[in-house]
């Protein structure tokens, strides 16, 4: 069987350069020496119609040069901020350069001709350290049609003797809007963003667990909105915020590494107005799958990126994916996160596919530590083909409100707390199929309680495979079982009419790696080794299930023969 690492209509799977080696940004655009040295404005490009290159050099240039070649570069990044560029311009900064501060270019493409903010030559990439002294190392505001790329960004505020106390509201790159407008075509690519020292706001919670740089009870729209790559958008007035949202179009955050960065690595928000003083416009929350004051952003891509918190305490999110409506998270390998690997919330028909997540722990006072999570007010979600191993919980459904969602085709090994969370309100269902869950720590295969019972769950043509004797399979009349394979000393629910016992006969149920690094991208192959061998006790005796995709994890088509269970389908 082929590894299928690509997302349905996205292109093929690739991977940007590691952070550490030096990245080669290929050769000096042409054309751009015949603008000879004509002068530009600080605020305007003079009678130039043309799209035009401007290069950018910390040590080899000056600010009265034209700019418009390698010969003849600008120095400082003050110039580049005080100049408004135009449909197709690109602002190249010489590789291995290093710069200090905020770079925020003013101007917009348009359709087809973004401005491109990259880097020429060879060697590492261009470096731009906001060293805490600026909100964001890298902004856009009421900008569109711009792409950013090769670049290395970060903000570090430098550690005291307190821990936390150097936590402050730090962004790596920061694209934002308050126009009221849709702004389109923000594309970051190729990247290395790290070492971000934002604040952790946390939405509810108990003030008593308040600590430096960590607050609880801060609301929507001052929470949850710092780290490595944040879009989100606000009104220019709380109190008269206007009619109109504004609305981020065409996000893409692809082929790069964001590391150690608080709270998040990449963040997508839309305000909504519930800070004191503020009047409330609802457009970031959600009350009603149709609620008509939701105003999310739109056709969001979060691909081929390596997100790492495993040197910070205060990484709580590896994506925050909120207020988004068309989504797909795909491809990404996310390591040693806190609370959660990709989180969902308030969102719709966002897919979530084709990722590594492992060993996500409690962090800055998070309740959670799970993979993935369709929370609060998610609709149409679909979580697939995913490997998602040794964290706390595997995958955590915790639609609260209302919610929808599909689980299948994933591979769940090792998840310490509970492999498949149910933690949802009354109003949300979820379909669960065909995933593979092999369990040899915890105490949990699938675990809810309380009020969250209430929902609707089927749970059919899974394998549970436990080493871990009498691993609890919690049952209820809204949890319906179906056909699914459980393995081990197992306690099989009695809502579950037709289950099946015996061996899967994996190929390795001890496999220990590889797993997913910067350079490799997510090893999505390793859980292969959960794949079925002849006298498998799934092979040929699963359900039959109408759309479901039409491929296994392995991107094996369904089905080979009769039906098998668990994430993939037995080829001889």
């Amino acid at each position: 069987m082929a590894l299928a690492l690509t997302a349905t209509a996205f292109g093929s799977t690739s991977f940007g350069s590691t952070p550490s080696g030096s990245a080669a940004f290929g050769s000096t655009p042409s054309g751009s020496a015949a603008f000879g040295s004509a002068a530009l404005g600080s605020a305007h490009r003079g009678g130039f119609a043309a799209a035009v290159t401007f290069y950018v050099d910390a040590t080899g240039g000056n600010d009265a040069n034209a700019g418009t070649s390698s010969a003849a570069p600008w120095k400082s990044l003050a110039k580049v901020n005080a100049t408004t560029f135009h449909a197709g311009d690109q602002i190249l900064l010489k590789a291995g350069q290093v710069w200090s501060g905020q770079l925020w270019p003013k101007g917009s493409g348009a359709t087809g001709s973004p401005i491109v903010l990259g880097a020429y030559g060879s060697g590492a990439r261009p470096r731009i350290d906001g060293a805490s002294r600026v909100t964001s190392t890298v902004k856009l505001h009421n900008q569109q049609y711009w792409e950013i790329r090769g670049l290395e960004i970060t903000n570090i505020a430098p550690a005291t003797g307190t821990p936390g106390a150097n936590l402050k509201d730090l962004r790596g790159i920061h694209i934002d809007g308050d126009n009221g407008q849709t702004l389109n075509h923000l594309y970051v690519d190729g990247v290395y963003v790290h070492d971000v020292s934002g604040q952790v706001n946390w939405i509810g919670g108990d003030t008593t667990g308040n600590a430096p740089g960590v607050t609880f009870q801060t609301g929507w729209d001052r929470s949850k909105k710092t780290g490595g790559i944040v879009f989100d958008t606000t009104v220019p007035d709380i109190a008269a915020p206007g009619t109109a949202p504004t609305i981020l179009n065409d996000l893409l955050v692809q082929n790069s590494t964001i590391s150690d960065t608080s709270f998040a690595g990449i963040v997508v928000k839309q305000y909504s107005g519930d800070a004191p003083g503020a009047t409330a416009t609802g457009w970031g929350n959600r009350s009603s799958a149709s609620d008509p004051a939701f105003h999310p952003h739109t056709n969001v891509v979060i691909r081929n990126n390596y997100i790492s918190q495993a040197n910070t305490a205060y990484g709580c999110n590896g994506v925050y994916l909120t207020d988004v409506r068309g989504g797909v998270v795909t491809g990404n390998t996310i390591y040693q996160a806190g609370t959660s690997g990709i989180e969902a919330y308030f969102a719709d028909s966002v897919t979530i596919q084709h990722n590594e997540i492992y060993q996500t722990s409690k962090k800055a006072g998070g309740a959670d530590y799970n993979g993935i999570d369709p929370d609060k007010a998610t609709t149409n979600m679909l979580v697939q083909y995913n490997f998602v191993h040794d964290n706390g919980d595997g995958i955590l459904l915790c639609q609260f409100s209302f919610g929808s969602v599909t689980v299948r085709y994933n591979v769940l090994k090792s998840n310490t707390r509970y492999p498949i969370y149910l933690h949802s309100d009354k109003a949300a269902t979820a379909d669960i199929y065909n995933n593979t869950v092999y369990n040899d720590v915890s105490g949990y295969l699938t675990y809810g309680y309380g009020s969250s019972l209430s929902a609707k769950y089927t749970i059919r043509n899974n394998i549970y495979c436990s080493t871990k004797a009498n691993a609890v399979l919690t049952t209820s009349s809204t949890i319906t079982y179906g056909n699914n394979l459980y393995a081990g000393t197992l306690t099989i629910p009695s809502s579950d009419t037709t289950p099946k016992t015996g061996d899967p006969h994996f190929v390795n149920e001890n496999v220990s790696g590889p797993y997913g690094t910067p350079t490799s991208g997510p090893q999505l192959a390793t859980a292969r080794a959960y794949a079925l061998t002849p006298g498998s006790a799934a092979i040929n005796t699963g359900l039959t299930i109408s759309a479901n995709g039409g491929l296994d994890y392995a991107g094996a088509p369904l089905y080979n023969g009769a039906p098998d269970i668990g994430a993939l389908e037995y080829e001889s």
